[in-house]
């Protein structure tokens, strides 16, 4: 056995951590990943540092905060100076694999960084466009290298391109009325860009085991964020009408920042009609579903080919989705439970507690220096992330964190806001618009915003100093304005 695990780090794209089985999920089936959740730990208090996606995959990358990587938007540079996973873990001897979306940065693609990636996806890269899903009205340019490399995979594997059968578009917009919010394609599972990311994985599991150096393969999902386009059996998997309102649906936005209600119609989705938001939330759970099934593809090889007593495991996502709860659909100027807390799962060849939870309070980004000490590199090269190796082991060490901190600067709407959450309230600071103040113990569906109450006075500024905290500590360089503001606002 190598000294050194190898590590297959498997992330999808705007994934509620609640759609899981193994987190109490009842409908939505993920057999694959609940399996590797009782294999090794799941982390029931993750967190990302920055949301949304590029953002927070730049931080992953390097394990720092939106202003360091420069990536605070989705249209950022990365800070090509910062160590990240690419420049760290070859010089202990690790070959490097990536396959799927990339989203990290604008000027470099996975193989310019030096990982074996079969194909790029530039910047977000959704593949489908009319060359290779017929039909399709969003997506890809059609004669863009994106699209091209979704219809090459399609030839290497004799496969028609997928026609688009049907598909949901939201008319309460006039602006997004030509966005597939979900669909149906023809064809099987194979025929679907994600088995392109699987089969990707698979390649290079079996190039580099007949390598004796260790691997880091890093494998990308783009769903199941929307739009949720999957062939049968996925696409009827679940029914629309066996789907419970969500307790926060009948939220109207009234004491939250303007910018919400804004994102809400942005999607034109009807506000008033749950058998619309029921019928999107059932192809979400078909996407994920299937995406759970290309995971099981993915573990069974490992496998197969020897590998799995040697590698670490990781599955998590950048972001969730809010999916209905709040009138509200994907991610945005908001931190509702729904988008903001991430499923993390870890299987360690060492764990000493298989099928154990950790209530830790931990960072997707903590990933970073975790590896780095996997790697047996030094893993506090990073200020803004600590190593939680032992955690990912199934071993009981305290992350010494009573909060966590999260920024967020701009999407859809320009907006800028940051988020303190403790075990029992979260408090949101929202650049020229009113604040949020949540008590998770008694409203954990967060509808009673306490923002500004007299009788929270205290409590809300005990938030506001453990917000400042943390400014100063990562050296926001939203501190300056917050502390113009803090007594006042």
């Amino acid at each position: 056995m190598q000294e050194k695990p190898n590590i297959l780090l498997i992330l999808t794209d705007q994934q509620r951590w609640d759609l899981l089985g193994c987190y109490g999920a009842s409908q939505c089936r993920t057999p694959h990943i609940d399996n590797l959740a009782s294999r090794g730990v799941r982390f029931n208090n993750a967190f990302p540092l920055i949301i949304p996606c590029a953002p927070g995959r730049a931080a992953l990358f390097t394990g720092r905060y939106g202003h360091i990587t420069g990536v605070e938007t989705n249209g950022g540079q990365l800070d090509q100076s910062l160590p990240n996973f690419a420049t760290e873990l070859p010089r202990a001897g690790y070959n490097l694999g990536y396959a799927g979306k990339w989203h990290v940065d604008h000027q470099k693609n996975p193989s310019d960084w030096g990982f074996r990636c079969k194909r790029d996806f530039p910047k977000y890269g959704y593949p489908a466009s009319n060359i290779n899903m017929p039909g399709i009205k969003s997506g890809a340019q059609k004669d863009s290298q994106i699209a091209r490399n979704y219809l090459d995979y399609l030839n290497e594997k004799n496969l028609e391109p997928p026609e688009l059968i049907e598909a949901f578009y939201a008319q309460g917009n006039p602006g997004q009325r030509n966005r597939e919010l979900h669909g149906l394609h023809a064809g099987t599972i194979d025929h679907n860009f994600e088995a392109m990311v699987a089969s990707e994985t698979v390649e290079l599991m079996q190039a580099y085991a007949q390598e004796e150096d260790p691997f880091f393969i890093w494998t990308n999902f783009w769903g199941p964020h929307s739009p949720c386009i999957v062939p049968e059996p996925y696409y009827s998997m679940y029914d629309p009408k066996s789907i419970p309102e969500d307790p926060s649906f009948c939220d109207t936005l009234e004491n939250r920042p303007y910018v919400q209600t804004l994102v809400s119609r942005y999607w034109g989705i009807d506000p008033n009609n749950w058998d619309e938001w029921a019928e999107i939330t059932a192809r979400y759970w078909g996407y994920m579903t299937m995406i759970d099934d290309l995971v099981g593809r993915m573990l069974s090889e490992l496998e197969t080919l020897g590998l799995a007593e040697n590698t670490l495991v990781v599955f998590s996502t950048d972001h969730g989705d809010n999916m209905g709860a709040h009138k509200l659909f994907e991610k945005g100027p908001f931190f509702d439970e729904e988008s903001f807390r991430l499923p993390l799962i870890a299987a360690h060849p060492e764990c000493h507690q298989p099928g154990r939870e950790n209530d830790e309070f931990v960072y997707l980004q903590d990933l970073f220096p975790s590896f780095m000490e996997a790697a047996g590199l030094q893993p506090d090269i990073v200020p803004d992330t600590q190593s939680i190796l032992s955690l990912l082991k199934g071993e009981d060490e305290p992350t010494g964190r009573d909060s966590v901190y999260c920024q967020f600067n701009g999407q859809i709407q320009e907006h800028k806001s940051r988020m303190v959450r403790t075990r029992t309230h979260k408090f949101v600071f929202n650049q020229s618009d009113i604040g949020e103040l949540y008590d998770l113990e008694n409203d954990p569906h967060e509808l009673h915003n306490l923002y500004g109450l007299e009788t929270h006075k205290t409590l809300q500024e005990s938030l506001m100093q453990c917000m400042q905290d943390h400014m100063e500590r990562v050296k926001d360089p939203m501190l300056g304005e917050f502390r113009r503001v803090r007594y006042i606002y």
